[in-house]
C-alpha cells in the first residue's frame, strides 16, 4: 500500500496520538516491506477503488505494557443497564501489570475539553503467551457505564495508577484511540468472522472455502492478514474489490520471531469483526482457514441447518448461539482422485470415525447481541442479562458439524491432551460423501474465480 494511501484514510488529529505511541515509524517501517506489485495489471486497479485497510496497534505511554487496536461504542439493549452505555477497548497486554495496576479510561466527549476518567474492567478473550520475557493477554477493556450519556465520546485513552500517580493528567498528553460507532446499515443473516491469517495458505482450497460459504448464506466474509504470502493476499484481494470479502492487514505489535504473537492477536481481531458488524450481522460464523461449519443430511444452508435445530428444540431465545462438534478429515486420509484436483473438500472424503470431544476444536454461530467476548472458537462471556436462559445449543452431528482440514497433528500434542499417535489415529476412518451434495453448484461457482485469479486456465 503506498504511503501516501496510509495517510489519506487517517485524520490528521489521530497523527499526534500516533507520533506519541510511535506508531509512525513502524508504519514506515512496515509500509516499506510492503509491495502491491506482485498482483497483476487488472487486480492493482480495483485495489485503488476499494482501498485496502491497514489497522495499527496504539502502544498507550505508561507502566502497563499494552496495545490497543480498537475501541468501539456498545449501547446494545441486551447488555446490562448498569454498564450502559461503554466503550469497550479490544486489545493485549502484560497480565501481571494489569493485575497489579488499577485501571482507569479517559474518554473525550465531542465539545467538552476535559476528558472524563473512569474505572476500567479488563476481561479475557483468550489465553495469552509469552513474549519477550513477558507473559501477554487478550483482553476487553470495558469503560463504562459512561458518566457523559448527552455528548458523543469521540476518544479513549487507557491509564494505569502509576500513570495517575505520577502524572497530573489533566495536562498531560495521552494516547488516544478514536471511538468508533458500529454501522447499522446493510444488515444480513450471516457474516463470517476469521481468526488471523499469516503466511501461506493453499490457494485452491482459499476459493473452494469462500465460494462453500456463498453457497451456504454468508453474505460478508472479514479476514484480518499480517505477513500473508503474495499468492495468498492476491486471492483475498480479488474477493475484497468484489465486496464479499473485507481484508484488513494488521502487523504485528511485537515483532519476535515464531507463530506465538500471531495467536496472541487472533481472539482481538475477531472482536474487533464482531464489533465492528454487531448490528449487521443477524449471526456471526466464528471459523478458521482450514475449517467450515457444514450442513448435513438434507439442508443445504446455513438458514435451513439453524431453523432444523430449532424445530427440534423445545425453548426458544430471541439471540440463540449454536456450537458445532469437530472432525478432522486429515490429508493422509485416502482420497478420490477422479474428483478434481481443485475441489480439495470433494476429494478429501475420509474422517476420523471419532468426534472431537465435546468443547474440543469447536466452532460456533454466534449472535453478536447475546456475546460480550468472543473467543476463535465459541462466544466466552454474554451478557448477565442472558446468563439465566438457554442460549447456547451443543449442536447435534445430524444437523452439522465442523469439518476441520489439515495434515495430522496429533503427534504434537500427543501428551498434553493423550491423544493417540498419528499412526494410530490414522488407522480408524470412514468414509462420508456429505460434500457430494454440494458439487454441482460448487464446481460451477468455482470456474471464474480459478480463471480470474489465473490459478488455472480451463474449469471443467
Amino acid at each position: 500500500m503506498p504511503l501516501k494511501m496510509l495517510f489519506a484514510f487517517i485524520q490528521p488529529k489521530f497523527i499526534a496520538a500516533m507520533v506519541l505511541s510511535g506508531l509512525v515509524t513502524v508504519v514506515v517501517l512496515y509500509l516499506s516491506i510492503l509491495d502491491d506489485t506482485h498482483l497483476n495489471t487488472h487486480l492493482t486497479q480495483n485495489t485503488r477503488t476499494r482501498p485496502v485497510k491497514t489497522m495499527f496497534w496504539y502502544k498507550p505511554n505508561i507502566t502497563t505494557e499494552m496495545y490497543l487496536l480498537s475501541a468501539y461504542y456498545d449501547d446494545r439493549p441486551t447488555i446490562d443497564p448498569m454498564t450502559r452505555p461503554a466503550i469497550r477497548i479490544i486489545g493485549m497486554a502484560h497480565k501481571d501489570e494489569v493485575d497489579k495496576e488499577k485501571l482507569s479510561c479517559l474518554v473525550t466527549y465531542e465539545g467538552r475539553e476535559t476528558p472524563v476518567l473512569q474505572a476500567i474492567t479488563p476481561t479475557d478473550i483468550g489465553i495469552g503467551g509469552w513474549r519477550h520475557g513477558k507473559f501477554f493477554r487478550e483482553y476487553i477493556f470495558v469503560c463504562g457505564s459512561l458518566r457523559v450519556k448527552d455528548k458523543n465520546a469521540t476518544f479513549v485513552s487507557v491509564v494505569d495508577q502509576t500513570y495517575l500517580t505520577q502524572t497530573n493528567w489533566e495536562s498531560h498528553e495521552q494516547v488516544r484511540v478514536p471511538v468508533r460507532y458500529p454501522r447499522r446499515e446493510e444488515t444480513m443473516d450471516f457474516g463470517c468472522c476469521v481468526s488471523l491469517a499469516y503466511w501461506k495458505f493453499d490457494p485452491y482450497r482459499l476459493v473452494e472455502w469462500v465460494e462453500l460459504h456463498r453457497l451456504w448464506g454468508v453474505k460478508e466474509i472479514n479476514i484480518y492478514g499480517s505477513m500473508v504470502e503474495d499468492t495468498t493476499e492476491r486471492v483475498f484481494l480479488y474477493y475484497h474489490q468484489q465486496g464479499i470479502l473485507t481484508y484488513t492487514r494488521v502487523p504485528r505489535p511485537i515483532t519476535e520471531d515464531g507463530e506465538i504473537m500471531f495467536h496472541i492477536m487472533a481472539t482481538p481481531v475477531i472482536n474487533d469483526c464482531m464489533y465492528k458488524n454487531m448490528y449487521r450481522y443477524k449471526k456471526i460464523v466464528v471459523t478458521d482457514l482450514d475449517e467450515m461449519i457444514v450442513p448435513r443430511g438434507n439442508l443445504m444452508t446455513y438458514h435451513d441447518m439453524l431453523a432444523a435445530i430449532e424445530n427440534e428444540t423445545e425453548s426458544s431465545h430471541p439471540y440463540r448461539m449454536y456450537n458445532f462438534r469437530n472432525v478432522y478429515y486429515f490429508s493422509e486420509l485416502p482420497q478420490n482422485t477422479s474428483q478434481p484436483e481443485y475441489a480439495l473438500t470433494l476429494r478429501q472424503n475420509h474422517h476420523l470415525r471419532e468426534l472431537t470431544a465435546h468443547g474440543t476444536a469447536t466452532k460456533s454461530i454466534s449472535d453478536p447481541m447475546a456475546c460480550n467476548n468472543l473467543h476463535n472458537h465459541y462466544c466466552l462471556k454474554i451478557p448477565k442479562m442472558l446468563e439465566k436462559t438457554p442460549h447456547s445449543i451443543q449442536v447435534h452431528e445430524k444437523f452439522g458439524l465442523n469439518q476441520h482440514y489439515k495434515k495430522c497433528h496429533f503427534d504434537k500434542y500427543r501428551k498434553a491432551y493423550n491423544l493417540p499417535s498419528c499412526k494410530e489415529a490414522l488407522k480408524n476412518y470412514t468414509y462420508d460423501p456429505t460434500m457430494l451434495k454440494f458439487k454441482k453448484k460448487m464446481l460451477a461457482s468455482l470456474k471464474k474465480p480459478l480463471k480470474d485469479l489465473q490459478l488455472i486456465k480451463h474449469v471443467s
